[in-house]
């Protein structure tokens, strides 16, 4: 296999956001182990299947997402690997196929209720591909993709009987965790459209995907602020890294930098939580330092 073959494979797979979903994927984790510390237990061997079959899952997204746009493709970015000819419409559909499937046998060999959540996964990103160029709505199954990590990891830890058996305040907090999130990945898209369709003197907007961008202040930090005055502390990491990014975007208007850096900070929406909820100092090192490799990864291969 060629270089530039494998610099596509990378590029259409959009690899250097992995870090981003392990990032969900341990809080995920957390949230499971806090709630279910009687019952629920962390396996290491779980544990990384469950990374197994989230990245399949994202990877196989992604593929599928570039077998579908290879026909619009052909008249807007003809420089793509598909259209461009250095790697087949049908190889680029076994290889997301084959990923997601492997997904979900990752996530099924934990248990059926991981195995239920990554099949949601699966037709969000189904969704997501089919609508994504033809109606707006399409972002809700993006963000629900993204959403549904939380519970897959949380409740991987768990058997059937236990999640069938479980109350309303187990999952409260994971429609919380999808309205930040989701609304942060609103917020980028937004952003990058009113750069690019709107008049870049129309302060209004461009005020509405900042407050987007914002959201998780509100369902993530909100919560935690009643409880843990250190919550703070990621939260003014948040905001300051948020602004130099959004500062950066408006005196350059480089878009694809900006959805870049966005997409790399997602690590630290989840540090608004992991900050309180990890059981061991190491979690601050680790989800900053998802943050940096997302970064490091994308001069590799492009985030988008």
């Amino acid at each position: 296999m060629s270089r530039q073959k494998i610099i596509d494979l990378l590029a259409m797979s959009r690899f250097a956001n992995l870090p981003t979903v392990w990032s969900n994927g341990l809080l995920g984790a957390l949230l499971g182990y806090i709630t279910f510390q009687e019952s629920g237990h962390l396996c290491p061997t779980c544990l990384s299947l469950i990374t197994l079959s989230l990245s399949c899952l994202y990877l196989g997204g992604c593929f599928l997402n570039d077998w579908y746009d290879a026909s619009f493709d052909h008249k807007t970015r003809p420089d793509r690997p598909i259209p461009a000819g250095r790697w087949s419409r049908q190889s680029v559909l076994i290889l997301a196929l084959s990923l997601m499937g492997a997904g979900l046998i990752f996530s099924a060999l934990v248990s059926p209720v991981s195995a239920l959540f990554a099949t949601g996964i699966i037709i969000c990103i189904l969704a997501y591909t089919r609508w994504h160029k033809v109606h707006p709505i399409s972002f809700l199954f993006m963000a629900g993709a993204r959403a549904l990590i939380y519970p897959l990891a949380a409740f991987s830890l768990i058997q059937w009987e236990q999640f069938t058996q479980l109350r309303v305040e187990n999952w409260a907090i994971f429609p919380l965790l999808g309205l930040g999130l989701g609304g942060y990945i609103l917020g980028i898209s937004l952003s990058a459209r009113a750069e690019t369709s709107q008049k870049r003197g129309d302060e209004i907007a461009r005020t509405l995907p900042i407050l987007c961008l914002c959201s998780p202040l509100l369902f993530f930090s909100g919560p935690q602020l009643l409880l843990y005055a250190s919550a703070l502390i990621p939260l003014a990491l948040f905001i300051l890294i948020l602004a130099i990014i959004v500062r950066r975007f408006r005196r350059t208007h480089d878009v694809g930098a900006f959805v870049s850096r966005c997409l790399a900070a997602i690590p630290l929406v989840d540090f608004l939580l992991v900050f309180t909820l990890a059981p061991h100092f190491i979690f601050w090192i680790v989800v900053p330092l998802l943050a940096l490799g997302a970064l490091a990864l994308q001069k590799i291969a492009p985030a988008t």
